[in-house]
């Protein structure tokens, strides 16, 4: 089988813009009509989603977002089953932004001069503290392009297509590439709107970051573990070792969490402190992940297709 995960990453290493964005999605929309599966782009304002088959009728939807981070000053570090170390590197992400952020409202209001009155001194304080603080944050999410991102999304994106490529049409899997995902889950959450029966009533495999790791973790939302075809999802994960944990119990901040049935993919490398984690990416360091990663999880879940 064909490695589409270093074929997308040398052709389409980036995926930020509307034009690297419509390029990637012509391609991939070619490669799905070529196996004989429908393809349609579906626009909600300034996010397009990519869907191949009909999600309508499926009983499971394979998903992954196929835009690109960019790049950040410190990593995007995944720590899905640790909360407490989860929410230190949170707060060790957001509290330098604050810090320069109160320091510059100090160094404005203090630049005014006695002479100025205590309430303009104040205004000024709290207007150069915002506009540093949203400043920095605009920046996490719309700095310079990150030309490595291999793990993050390049090996879901991989994933979804060869799951595309190896499952025939008409059958009961349907697959999305959601746009957007790096801005808010944006792509995503315009598709669950305007699709409230499958939002609702739909199991969807969300697959963000699964090249880079030695063991595949699950989250599995309460409504997907109800699910009619979740045992044979859970046989199929099982049978590749992978880490299976209610979604109170390991956390992945993906697309799956805007369905009701979601169920989110990742790959982890062992931590003595974090149990398991997700390195690199959002860095020029994400030029890490395995093929056979890929291979091995589409494996699988072409297995449970047939199933259900």
């Amino acid at each position: 089988m064909q490695d589409l995960l270093n074929e997308i990453n040398d052709r389409f290493p980036v995926r930020n813009s509307g034009e690297q964005k419509a390029a990637f999605r012509a391609w991939a929309a070619e490669r799905a009509q070529k196996a004989g599966h429908t393809v349609r782009e579906e626009n909600n304002g300034s996010h397009v989603n990519l869907v191949i088959g009909d999600p309508d009728r499926a009983k499971v939807i394979f998903t992954a977002h196929c835009d690109t981070p960019r790049r950040s000053f410190q990593p995007n570090l995944m720590l899905p089953v640790c909360a407490p170390l989860r929410y230190a590197y949170l707060f060790a992400v957001i509290a330098p932004m604050l810090a320069v952020s109160i320091f510059g409202g100090w160094l404005a209001q203090r630049a005014l001069g006695e002479g100025v009155s205590l309430f303009v001194r104040r205004i000024t304080m709290l207007a150069v503290y915002t506009a540093l603080y949203v400043g920095l944050f605009f920046f996490l999410l719309h700095g310079p392009a990150n030309r490595h991102n291999k793990n993050d999304n390049t090996s879901g994106t991989a994933a979804v297509l060869t799951l595309a490529e190896r499952l025939p049409a008409g059958g009961k899997a349907a697959w999305i590439l959601f746009d957007d995902e790096e801005k808010g889950k944006k792509g995503s959450k315009a598709f669950a709107a305007a699709h409230p029966e499958i939002k609702a009533g739909t199991l969807v495999v969300n697959m963000d970051c699964v090249g880079n790791g030695t063991c595949f973790l699950a989250s599995v939302s309460d409504g997907a573990r109800n699910d009619p075809a979740f045992p044979a999802l859970e046989k199929a994960l099982t049978g590749i070792d992978a880490l299976i944990f209610p979604a109170a119990q390991a956390s992945m901040n993906s697309d799956h969490r805007n369905f009701d049935r979601g169920v989110g993919l990742c790959a982890c490398l062992p931590s003595r402190l974090a149990k398991w984690y997700v390195p690199r990416i959002h860095t020029v360091r994400d030029t890490v992940a395995s093929w056979e990663n890929i291979d091995t999880l589409a494996a699988a879940l072409e297995g449970f297709a047939w199933e259900i």
